[in-house]
This record gives structure tokens, C-alpha cells and sequence, in this order.
């Protein structure tokens, strides 16, 4: 499946080989009066003015009017858009997820979920075998020694009556 989405993945870039020609520029940070401007209209506090720099220099440089490299890349994009083949997503589940040795880590073999059938299971021993809880015979669950001393216990009262009328 991996090897799949390597093979459509590379099958994709194939499309952007006319752009290869054209080398990928950094953003320039330079501040002009533009950008100075913009800022001031649109911001109060002056903490927020190196993150909106950023955010005007980004914008600027990622436009498809002055980034001809993207620009090329997007007009491959749109040009090649029926030949491409798509591979489905595969995001890792967040039930494969495991905190192990101070760590959270991907670890879909020890996940219960993934088991076809789930059941806690005991271990063989004595009364489990391999299908499961042996049942209990019912000999066990009676009280036969009860039983008996009630008989024991009768028949000395039945030997003490007739010892006193004979």
C-alpha cells in the first residue's frame, strides 16, 4: 500500500518537470513604505507589528502575480488535473496511540481494536482449559458435610430415647 502512494506520488511530480528551469526565491523582508502603510491603518499596538510584517512579506511572496514558480506549478496543476492519481489517505488511528516508557508512541499491534474478536480471555490453568471456565460440578457446591452431622446428630437422639424408655 506505502509502495502504491510512493509510485502515485512520484507519478504526480512528473507533471511539474516543466518548471524544474525555474529556482525557488526566499521572501524578501524587506520593510517599504507599503507595508508600512498597510500596518499602520490596520494595526494599533505595536507588538503586533513584527507578526504582521511577517504575514504581508508571506503574502507577498507566496501571490501567483509575483511568484513564478508557483505560478508555473499551478497552471501544471490545472493542465495535468485528469491524469492524476490519487491515492486515499491513511491517518493514523488515535486508538493506535499508546503511552509506553514516559512516551506516547504509534503502536498499532498492541491496539485491542485491531484483535478480530476482543474478549478478555483467561489463561490456561486449573479450572480454564482452552474453551474457556471448566464448569463447577455440582457435588462441589453441596454441603455434605453438613448433611451428614444432622444425620449423626438424629440418630444419637433417636438412641438416648430409646436408652431411657428401655
Amino acid at each position: 500500500m506505502v509502495q502504491n502512494i510512493r509510485m502515485s506520488a512520484d507519478k504526480n511530480n512528473m507533471f511539474y518537470v516543466e518548471c524544474a528551469h525555474i529556482k525557488r526565491v526566499q521572501p524578501e523582508y524587506s520593510i517599504d513604505e507599503a507595508i508600512l502603510k498597510e500596518i499602520g491603518n490596520n494595526y494599533r499596538t505595536l507588538p503586533t507589528f513584527a507578526k504582521s510584517v511577517f504575514e504581508q512579506v508571506y503574502i507577498r511572496h507566496y501571490s501567483l502575480n509575483r511568484n513564478k514558480f508557483l505560478a508555473c506549478r499551478w497552471e501544471q496543476y490545472k493542465r495535468h488535473i485528469e491524469e492524476r492519481t490519487y491515492a486515499p489517505f491513511q491517518f493514523p488511528d488515535i486508538r493506535d496511540l499508546h503511552f509506553h516508557n514516559g512516551t506516547t508512541k504509534y503502536m498499532p499491534s498492541v491496539s485491542l481494536h485491531r484483535i478480530p474478536e476482543f474478549k478478555m480471555r483467561m489463561n490456561c490453568g486449573p479450572g480454564v482449559d482452552s474453551y474457556g471456565q471448566m464448569p463447577i460440578p455440582q457435588e462441589l457446591l453441596m454441603k455434605r458435610g453438613q448433611i451428614e452431622k444432622k444425620t449423626k446428630h438424629m440418630h444419637n437422639k433417636n438412641k438416648k430415647k430409646q436408652h431411657r424408655k428401655g
